[in-house]
């Protein structure tokens, strides 16, 4: 349907109305509670969609990847902002996976448990009245929007703004922030949450330089698989040709992992089982939290460009070179010292022919005066021309 019907139909029905039963089509059946039922066979979490084609990866256009988890999805952020709206601890952590991480500043903050998150909340989450608070007594939020920026069966990462007001109704902020919500043993919840809060007086100020040092950094990694350069790749000290300088040792990150790379994926369609990575069952967290270290400065890398290329064609043609996204702004929002990036590739065969399309978003801090990676909140290949016809 269109835009407008979809809205419609959204606030009629809510946003599992709007995409049709849960369940439906080749999508992964639930059961009441939101649980994955069984597959017949038992082979995979998830069935292979009739249509997949010989040699293609899954990718945005089934149902598999989009309708029950932006279904849930939706619901969830909604949830979790209904919650903060209503200073609600107790509700918003029965939107949560436990472990869970938020990204308030440029560093996570790492809850174990719902006990925990209400015993001690993250400052931006606490309306306690007890200990730090960056939440004004008495101030009230409203929606201002939603979007999504990734998808796939396990995982989704949506967007959200909102802006407070002070209690007499004065706009005090903007809260940006990107959301993973993840499928985990059965039960979608969010896992990780970053937000960028810019006051009102710094609404229209832009940031530049980190789009531009996210983009560069971007271009000069990825550049060196087309030239075949695996002595850069293999480089920790460029970081594997990004030349990011490091982040400080200490400095924790914390990412999203979806549980399924582009080569194993690749891999894994090839070989003619498409869906064997994407697993629900026995997943008991997505995220990992990790500190910058000199062993992790100087690790040992191994790409195995013979390998990549082997693979990296798909059922299209000989793979021959890649590009970044040819999306600018690249930042989904940004202030002085964080930005939620939109990144991934498009690789070609030699005669500029689309192989495939990858999406990713990542988080990027400003530290110890420079930018670099600060972790990410999932990858996935969104389109895929091996499941096109030629």
């Amino acid at each position: 349907m269109d835009r407008r019907g979809f809205v419609r139909a959204v606030g009629a029905a809510g946003v599992a109305g709007a995409f049709g039963p849960l369940g439906a089509g080749p999508a992964l059946a639930v059961d009441q509670r939101g649980r994955p039922a069984p597959q017949p066979g038992g082979a995979t979490d998830f069935a292979t969609p009739p249509n997949l084609r010989p040699g293609g990866q899954l990718d945005s256009r089934f149902p598999v990847s989009f309708a029950e988890p932006l279904a849930h999805s939706f619901r969830l952020v909604t949830e979790y902002f209904t919650a903060l709206s209503q200073r609600n601890l107790d509700a918003l952590s029965r939107t949560l996976h436990f472990p869970f991480a938020i990204n308030e500043d440029i560093e996570p903050v790492v809850v174990g448990t719902a006990a925990d998150l209400l015993a001690s909340p993250p400052p931006t989450l606490n309306a306690t009245g007890r200990g730090k608070s960056r939440i004004m007594p008495g101030s009230y939020d409203l929606l201002e929007s939603m979007n999504v920026h990734l998808y796939c069966p396990v995982g989704t990462v949506i967007s959200l703004t909102f802006n407070r007001y002070t209690p007499d109704g004065r706009m005090l902020l903007a809260c940006d922030g990107v959301y993973s919500v993840t499928n985990n043993d059965g039960r979608w919840a969010i896992q990780f949450v970053s937000t960028i809060v810019r006051e009102a007086e710094f609404l229209n100020v832009t940031y530049p330089d980190a789009d531009l040092a996210t983009t560069r950094s971007e271009q000069n990694y990825l550049a060196a698989f087309g030239y075949g350069n695996e002595a850069i790749l293999d480089d920790a000290k460029s970081n594997r040709g990004t030349y990011d300088q490091p982040l400080p040792i200490g400095t924790q990150v914390a990412s999203v992992n979806f549980g399924y790379g582009p080569r194993e994926r690749s891999r894994d369609a090839r070989d003619g089982h498409p869906m064997a990575g994407w697993k629900v069952k026995g997943v008991k967290s997505r995220l990992t939290v990790s500190t910058v270290t000199a062993e992790s400065i100087n690790r040992v890398i191994r790409t195995n460009l013979p390998e990549f290329i082997e693979l990296a064609g798909g059922a299209v043609g000989p793979y021959a070179y890649t590009r970044d996204r040819p999306v600018r702004p690249i930042t989904i929002h940004a202030t002085h010292d964080k930005a939620h990036t939109i990144n991934g590739y498009l690789r070609y065969t030699a005669d500029g022919n689309l192989i495939s399309e990858t999406r990713g978003v990542g988080i990027r801090i400003y530290k110890a005066g420079h930018w670099a990676s600060a972790g990410g909140l999932g990858q996935v290949t969104h389109h895929d021309r091996s499941n096109s016809r030629s």
